[in-house]
């Protein structure tokens, strides 16, 4: 399962936690049922620290949208948490078909060079 492998890979001292399912598309400002299948872990700090895996009706679109609220993110948090806003900055954005992943944190980079495999 995509969310298991990149939690190992992206979290591997496993210490972000499972959110709620439904938070994605408000998270991500995703339009109301634009989101058909979803799975969220983000630390329960103050880190930016996240990854989600998600399935959605208009692939073409979602990219877009989802940069622009990891910027948003980024903006919220650059004056108060640096590092976190420089995390942001270099969240990974996987795509296969209608999925995405995002991984926001330290392993960002290898993950995305890793791919979704």
């Amino acid at each position: 399962e995509v969310m298991e492998q990149l939690s190992r890979k992206a979290d591997p001292e496993q210490t972000l936690v499972d959110v709620d399912a439904d938070q994605i598309d408000a998270f991500y400002f995703f339009a109301p049922d634009e989101v058909l299948d979803q799975k969220m872990k983000m630390a329960a700090d103050t880190r930016a620290d996240q990854i989600a895996v998600f399935e959605v009706s208009h692939p073409d679109e979602a990219r877009k949208v989802i940069e622009s609220s990891l910027a948003a993110m980024q903006q919220q948090n650059a004056n108060y948490f640096p590092e976190e806003a420089a995390k942001l900055e270099k969240a990974c954005i996987l795509n296969e078909g209608a999925v995405f992943a995002v991984v926001v944190g330290e392993q960002a980079d290898a993950v995305c060079s890793a791919g979704l495999e």
